[in-house]
Order: C-alpha cells, then sequence, then structure tokens
C-alpha cells in the first residue's frame, strides 16, 4: 500500500512517499512559503520516481494544523480533493504531534548529546509562532518511536506556555517558535532552576516524513477519514477574523448604546 503524505504548515512545502510504514523518498522545497506553486509538482516529482501514478496512492496523510493559516488551507484543500476524485481515505496528523516525532531521527550519539531527549523526564516540546506574543505548542514524550502527550496541544501566550512546562526539569524545544520564543523560554525557566534545550536545526522544523509515519499508523487504527471529513486545525481565528469580530462586537455595542 502507498501511502502519501503532505506538509505544508510551516515555511517550506514537504511530500514523503512510503509504502505500509517504509518511506521510499521525501521531497523538501526550497522557496518559503510557495506552498500552490510547489506542491502538486513536488507530489508528481516524488510518484514519478518511483514509476507510480497518483492512482497507484491507497491514502493521503496531511498536517492539519496548526502553524502558517495558508498553508494549512493548501495542505487540507489539496488532499480532499486528492481523496475525492480517488476515492482513498485522508488522514489529518496534528503538526505538533509530528513535529514532536522528529526527536526519533536523531542518531543515538547526538540524543545523547543533547541530554537524554528521548527518557520521559525530558518532555518534547514543539513551538510554532503564533505572532501577538504567542505560540501554538505542546508537551511530548516519545514511546516506540510515537508521542504521547503531556501537556494538550493549544495556543498559548509565551507565559502560559511556561506555566505549562512548570512540572518538567527538563525541557527540548524545537518549532520556528524556537526561534522567536526560545531565548526568552529558556531564560524564565533558567530562573526557576529547571533545564531548556533546543533541537538541532536538522530537525527543528515539519516534514512530511513523521506526518507519513503517524499517518500510517492511524490509519492502521482506523482513523482514515472521507474527504468530507478532512477538516483543518487552526487552533485560533485568523487575523482578519479576529479583527472582523473585534469590530462587529464594537459596533454591536455602539448600537447597544444609542437604544439606551
Amino acid at each position: 500500500m502507498y501511502l502519501l503524505a503532505i506538509e505544508t504548515t510551516g515555511a517550506f512545502a514537504s511530500v514523503a512517499l512510503l509504502e505500509d510504514d517504509c518511506v521510499l523518498e521525501h521531497i523538501q522545497g526550497h522557496d518559503r512559503f510557495s506552498h500552490l506553486q510547489n506542491l502538486m509538482p513536488q507530489v508528481k516529482e516524488v510518484l514519478e520516481n518511483h514509476k507510480l501514478s497518483i492512482n497507484d496512492v491507497s491514502a493521503i496523510a496531511v498536517s492539519k494544523g496548526p502553524g502558517s493559516f495558508t498553508g494549512i488551507r493548501i495542505g487540507v484543500s489539496s488532499t480532499r480533493a486528492l481523496c475525492q476524485v480517488l476515492g482513498v481515505p485522508g488522514v489529518p496528523v496534528s503538526s505538533l504531534e509530528a513535529l514532536a516525532m522528529r526527536v526519533a531521527d536523531l542518531p543515538g550519539e547526538k540524543r545523547r548529546s543533547t541530554g537524554d531527549t528521548l527518557d520521559d523526564r525530558t518532555w518534547i516540546c514543539p513551538i510554532l509562532d503564533a505572532r501577538r506574543s504567542q505560540v501554538y505548542g505542546g508537551g511530548y514524550v516519545l514511546q516506540n518511536g510515537y508521542p504521547i502527550e503531556a501537556f494538550k496541544g493549544g495556543a498559548y501566550t509565551v507565559e502560559d506556555f511556561l506555566e505549562k512546562t512548570d512540572e518538567c526539569d527538563r525541557i527540548l524545544l524545537l518549532g520556528d517558535g524556537t526561534d522567536a520564543y526560545g531565548e526568552k523560554i529558556a531564560e524564565a525557566r533558567r530562573e526557576k532552576g529547571k533545564f531548556t534545550e533546543f533541537a538541532p536545526e536538522a530537525i527543528r522544523y515539519q516534514d512530511a516524513v513523521t506526518v507519513g509515519r503517524l499517518g500510517a499508523k492511524l490509519l492502521q487504527e482506523g482513523k482514515g477519514l472521507s474527504y468530507q471529513e478532512l477538516l483543518p486545525d487552526y487552533m485560533r481565528q485568523a487575523e482578519a477574523e479576529r479583527k472582523l469580530a473585534e469590530k462587529q462586537a464594537a459596533e454591536a455595542a455602539k448600537q447597544a448604546a444609542l437604544k439606551k
């Protein structure tokens, strides 16, 4: 069985092809936030490299979010369209959980050099930059290479995220939120006598390989969905939606005041 995996929640579109749970190939784009132009050519390339057509694909795993709103829309919409045309299931995968799984790709020597990051005393904490001093983040430990939730993934202020990690003496940060807020988080934790590590750049950002691996597991568990059921997970309103809601609320309050 061939499974196609799509990741568009980060800066670079990424596609992987798996046979059962074995990764055959992974293609990573090089143009930042050019998912619309790059995604389908990458899908075509990864299939042609193995002399396959899109009709050979039995399921499609896609990173459902959180992350880039535009990227999520492109990835999920493209997957829905392909699943509808092909009549195959889609598998929505949390970008946070897939990102946490990347730690398992480190060779054993590098795992040790980062402080035994895979034992259950260390929380793997993917954080994505949600702007306005917020992150999409979660806490996980890995069991047999798969993420187990230590605290629920969600949209947090940096301060709220710090509170969530207070229970753990050692965390490993990865994701683009590390670039924006990593030093601030590390300093705040240091003041409490707690340790913070940053994942090496080679595994710090999203890619389709772990989306495919986690998607294959979810598919085996019967969690494939029809294209109608496949939905994005933005975790919060888009900026334009937030501003519109604020404007509507202000207008409603104004009208209510005029009626008094």
